[in-house]
């Protein structure tokens, strides 16, 4: 694979919790971004204001705290299509529809950790953990990169549903400041029925 995409494995989500291997802050950074969706040239790009080259990567990898996801062969005609999906632009208030269809069955992603003590928990307890997990990390890279770095480090360390849905406000200042109150309205929004939708599949 030439820039395969990146997940954090048990270890690596171990690694945010604990700080046992105490990396370096530019490794940290970089393992922060790591989401399951995004290619390694793009997350390199996000943290290269540190200083951060492919080599970190690679320590990351061979550390066992990030994985690169196996991708399946595309059929000819499905690949000769993907450079025409790839170059239409989305609008930035549509980019949440579009997460939603793309992420419908998101607890089939490995990515996501579950709540603590998952025995606790019912399976749609974890399901609606993963999916809130999944939408902070997706508009975190999306829209804030770099300066989301303290806000994702608070949704790593989230143990259960009302720990993430906490983070709703620290998500809307910080999208206020970088993206301004148009975005920032359209992404809470999107939270709000997501979160809603949680309360009302478990009543």
């Amino acid at each position: 694979m030439v820039d395969p995409i990146y997940r954090k494995t048990d270890a690596g989500l171990d690694e945010i919790r604990t700080r046992a291997r105490k990396l370096d802050h530019k490794l940290r950074a970089l393992l922060l971004m790591v989401n399951g969706e995004r290619r390694g040239q793009e997350l390199l790009a996000q943290v290269a204001g540190l200083g951060v080259g492919p080599e970190a990567m690679d320590a990351l990898v061979a550390q066992g705290l990030v994985a690169a996801i196996p991708e399946p062969a595309q059929p000819p005609a499905a690949a000769a299509l993907a450079p025409v999906r790839a170059a239409t632009p989305v609008a930035d208030t549509n980019l949440f529809s579009v997460y939603a269809m793309r992420h419908a069955a998101v607890a089939e992603i490995p990515e996501a950790p579950h709540p603590a003590a998952a025995e606790g928990h019912s399976p749609a307890d974890i399901e609606a953990f993963q999916r809130l997990y999944h939408f902070y990390t997706e508009v975190i890279g999306q829209h804030l990169g770099l300066r989301g770095y303290m806000l994702q480090v608070k949704v790593e360390k989230a143990t259960d549903l009302p720990a993430l849905k906490a983070l709703r406000e620290p998500l809307h200042a910080a999208l206020l400041k970088a993206r301004g109150e148009i975005t920032a309205r359209a992404i809470i929004a999107q939270l709000d029925q997501l979160c809603h939708g949680i309360v009302a599949g478990s009543a």
